[in-house]
């Protein structure tokens, strides 16, 4: 069992700032400016008044204040998420050198120490945290004990989410492959068909999972019409000889399960993917 830190590659919660224009208090707190005069604590020790990483900092401190109206574990990981996503991108804009603006510097230097406090802070609050997205999260952060916890939850309903079933297909994809492809059919089933994080990074990498763990199998119609899925989905594939090369069979063959990986993929998109799509692909008849 891998110890180490697993990357993390795909965000786990979303995150609700939109809906904040929704509120009632938003009538009081106009702007971002307005909020962190009536709110201090939220944005103190930031970068604000400052071009640096505006985007990240105004969702930071617009999700600091969801957290100060309810202070759930979930809100606090999205508060997480973004802590980690702001100081990212202050660490680059500390970096950069000036002679007229060594006070704007320092701001930006404290920043990201403060950033990083608050991440400390904010993992150790949730250390104890019941809910599947942040098991998941400790595990990748190299925590077994949590890892131990998100496997005793893979029956239940608690990952029913695209994300988590990806998450659990990194754990078996070297101890049992088919299994592992089971859970991405799986993870491709919850996709509802929304825009946003899942399907711009969830998506793509169960999809591209399902074509390399199928030919590793050995089942190349599987893992050519998957390819063929991520080609009409916008993913880059390998060239036509190349493809001819890794999947090789009758042009026949070929324009059947690309027909089939065109209506997987269009299922896909909509938010209907079932796998008994693939029936198809299993019908078809041995080669010669």
């Amino acid at each position: 069992m891998t110890t180490g830190r697993i990357p993390v590659s795909l965000k786990l919660a979303s995150i609700a700032f939109g809906s904040l224009l929704l509120t009632g208090c938003f009538e009081s707190n106009r702007s971002t400016a307005q909020l962190c005069e009536n709110y201090p604590q939220i944005c103190d020790k930031l970068n604000v008044r400052d071009g640096q990483c505006r985007h990240e900092r105004t969702d930071l401190i617009w999700m600091r204040y969801e957290v100060e109206k309810k202070p759930s574990d979930l809100n606090k990981f999205d508060e997480l998420l973004l802590t980690k996503k702001y100081a990212k991108c202050m660490e680059l804009s500390a970096q950069i050198e000036t002679t007229t603006l060594k006070e704007r510097k320092t701001k930006r230097t404290e920043a990201v120490f403060h950033a990083y406090d608050s991440i400390e802070r904010i993992e150790q609050e949730l250390q104890t945290s019941y809910q599947p997205a942040i098991i998941y999260y400790r595990w990748t952060q190299g925590d077994n004990e949590a890892l131990d916890q998100f496997l005793r939850l893979e029956e239940t309903e608690y990952l029913d989410t695209p994300e988590l079933q990806l998450g659990l297909a990194t754990y078996y994809v070297d101890k049992d492959k088919e299994h592992t492809i089971n859970i991405l059919l799986k993870s491709l089933s919850f996709y509802d068909g929304r825009a946003g994080n899942t399907r711009d990074k969830t998506v793509p990498e169960a999809i591209k999972s399902l074509a390399t763990t199928n030919h590793s199998l050995g089942f190349l119609d599987e893992a050519y019409m998957w390819a063929m899925v991520g080609g009409e989905l916008g993913l880059p594939i390998a060239k036509e000889p190349q493809l001819k090369l890794l999947y090789p069979m009758t042009d026949g063959r070929r324009a059947t399960l690309l027909d089939i990986a065109e209506d997987i993929a269009s299922a896909i998109e909509d938010g209907d993917f079932d796998r008994d799509l693939l029936e198809p692909v299993r019908n078809l008849p041995d080669p010669t």
